[in-house]
């Protein structure tokens, strides 16, 4: 959800709108509130906040002295008027069905912010709204009542509404929706070129291979290590093979003991990871994405060492001892695991050693 706009519905609190609203305040990511009329010079919140005043009578305008309070309603004829009083405004609409879709996009450009309200659970009619409103200047926000409809929200049709409406008398909400907010889809790591030091056969052991609910690119691999000073870059599956279909969502990781890149510069233990976890995946240029985990498969095969070093540092990967699997090279090739031999150049990244549950610590750690 990073770079999505949220907003708080305050209308229909009562006894705990002060509580609710000091929560919002609070919480980095929100930056606005849309009020009733009635509300409007009654609660107080930040100066940060953008305030939103829902307009349901023209003579409700004459009492909004301060031209920066954006004007939502569900009446085009007051929008219209507010407008040429210099208003920001915001058209909120309800779509309860095919017609009322329609009419969302249709007259949703006369407005710079598009509110909409579905009155059913499936994102498909906003899918719609998105393709033909993606031409226009319009912010598109989606009501929503839970946190989690807010990320579903952020990430339809890929780039997602705009921006999202929470509608709750639960704080658990306003904070989870908040943490979501902050969450990096993308980010970006530095990719170094290690020289290999060794290369060993180790014989059989379990490996994990790591299939995700994403395409993944020829360019891009998952950062596998025995040590939190870092892991090789070894490659999806999306490279030719002679004897089997390629899997492009795949990543045969390595041995179970490895750790794994995830979001945050946090890792994960092979055997940890399950169903619906998070992990990263890194280009050869170091631009690092967030994926789903799908499916977790472990089963025993020969594995190989592979060591490098870099500027001092040493770090290695367990993989599966095979010609299949590919590590990119210090080029960025993909190359057979096992074709590298002492000397060659390989990608990796490294950082400072030190973790706790995948967490990174300040602590002294010698790891071998």
């Amino acid at each position: 959800m990073e770079g999505k706009v949220l907003w708080f519905d305050a209308r229909k609190l009562n006894e705990n709108v002060n509580d609710m609203i000091l929560t919002v305040n609070q919480s980095s990511n929100f930056t606005g509130i849309l009020y009733s009329s009635q509300q409007l010079h009654k609660i107080e919140h930040s100066p940060r906040m953008t305030v939103a005043a829902m307009i349901e009578e023209e003579e409700e305008l004459l009492g909004l002295e301060d031209s920066e309070v954006v004007v939502a309603s569900q009446n085009l004829a007051i929008l219209k008027s507010a407008r040429e009083k210099g208003f920001v405004t915001a058209w909120y609409i309800q779509v309860v069905d095919e017609a009322t879709m329609n009419l969302a996009y249709e007259k949703g450009t006369e407005n710079p912010l598009l509110i909409i309200e579905f009155k059913d659970e499936t994102n498909i009619p906003l899918e719609l709204i998105i393709a033909e409103m993606q031409r226009y200047d319009v912010d598109v926000f989606k009501y929503v009542k839970t946190a989690v409809d807010g990320r579903i929200s952020g990430d339809v049709m890929e780039v997602g509404s705009k921006g999202v409406l929470l509608s709750s008398d639960s704080v658990e909400e306003i904070v989870k929706l908040n943490s979501l907010a902050s969450l990096k889809r993308r980010s970006q790591l530095e990719v170094v070129k290690a020289k290999v030091t060794k290369v060993e056969h180790l014989g059989p052991g379990e490996r994990a291979c790591i299939d995700t609910t994403s395409l993944l690119t020829s360019e891009e691999a998952m950062v596998i290590g025995s040590t939190s000073s870092g892991g090789l870059l070894v490659c999806s599956e999306t490279h030719y093979l002679p004897y089997m279909n390629t899997r492009p969502f795949r990543v045969n990781a390595g041995a179970v003991h490895s750790y794994v890149w995830c979001p945050g510069d946090k890792t994960q233990y092979i055997t940890d990871l399950s169903v619906g976890n998070e992990v990263t995946v890194v280009d050869t240029s170091g631009n690092a994405r967030t994926v789903t985990i799908g499916r977790m498969k472990i089963e025993v095969r020969p594995l190989l060492l592979i060591e490098a070093e870099h500027e001092g540092e040493t770090i290695n990967a367990i993989v599966q001892d095979d010609w299949h699997i590919r590590i990119f090279d210090g080029d960025g090739n993909p190359k057979n695991a096992t074709t590298f031999k002492e000397g060659d150049s390989i990608l990796a990244y490294l950082c400072e050693p030190g973790r706790h549950v995948g967490v990174k610590i300040q602590e002294t750690i010698l790891e071998k």
